[in-house]
């Protein structure tokens, strides 16, 4: 196997005979960023544009072969960010999709109470239409002897009782990758009274879950990488590719939810 951009770049440098910050002095970049260069670790560099930059400016300064430093570079930096800009693109039309959602309880929580205070105030009309004619059957005063009227006490409103917030129960999430697809997805047998959610891809697939009511968890799988969450009482799951993923619960086979690239929202898991 050849080398790769890291190696050919650290072989380029120590033959100068520099240091890395040498290096980073002359050609102006910070060192972090050319060890992560050198480590060929694309997960510490900025945007590809710029790890573009980063890359030509180093090359120039070492007098290599900036056109056979950019091959490397999308061989192996070409699929890393080509993952990014995918795995971003899904979570913003989660977060999309989420907002859209808030918004229109707010629509609907809004006329539900328009209506509420309608409900209320016709009532309330009906109740003092109804006390006119209770009234005028009482026993009028004698006539000889006059009586003052006495005073109508008014109704006391009603005090409703306010509803305290419900506690939200928190359970830690416990994930657990295996790389061998060669392993049974069946058969799995959860710890205890827990509820155990496991997902292997068979392509590439983003996985957004939600245990129990903490906080949701994504994982862009490939083909052949497994993960494994467990709760206490349910799964709330979104699939973005539904047709590339296994899914198991409690050792049980589910599905399948769909066909390749198919985004499915919102499946639940329970006991």
């Amino acid at each position: 196997m050849g080398e790769s951009l890291g190696q050919y770049f650290r072989r380029g440098r120590e033959d100068k005979g520099w240091t890395l910050e040498e290096a980073a002095s002359k050609t102006r970049i910070l060192p972090q960023y050319l060890q992560a260069v050198e480590d060929d670790n694309y997960e510490q560099l900025p945007a590809e544009v710029f790890a573009k930059g980063f890359i030509r400016s180093y090359a120039r300064s070492l007098g290599l072969n900036e056109t056979e430093v950019l091959a490397k570079f999308n061989e192996s930096g070409g699929l890393f960010y080509a993952l990014r800009d995918e795995r971003e693109q899904l979570q913003q039309q989660i977060r999309e999709e989420a907002r859209r959602k808030k918004a229109n309880k707010l629509i609907v929580a809004g006329m539900v109470g328009l209506a509420l205070v309608v409900l209320f105030v016709a009532t309330g009309q009906d109740r003092d239409r109804a006390r006119v004619p209770t009234e005028s059957l009482r026993e009028p005063p004698p006539t000889i002897v006059p009586q003052a009227s006495q005073p109508i006490r008014p109704e006391e409103p009603a005090v409703l009782p306010e509803n305290p917030p419900a506690d939200v129960p928190t359970s830690p999430i416990e994930i657990e990758r295996n790389f061998s697809p060669g392993l049974p997805l069946e058969g799995i047998q959860p710890a205890g009274s827990k509820l155990v959610l496991e997902v292997e891809a068979i392509e590439r697939a983003w996985v957004l879950v939600q245990a129990d009511r903490d906080p949701s968890q994504d994982v862009l799988l490939s083909p052949g990488e497994r993960v494994r969450w467990s709760a206490d009482k349910r799964f709330r799951v979104t699939l973005g590719n539904a047709g590339g993923v296994r899914i198991s619960v409690n050792g049980k086979l589910q599905g399948p939810y769909g066909g390749s690239g198919k985004v499915i929202k919102d499946l639940i898991f329970t006991r």
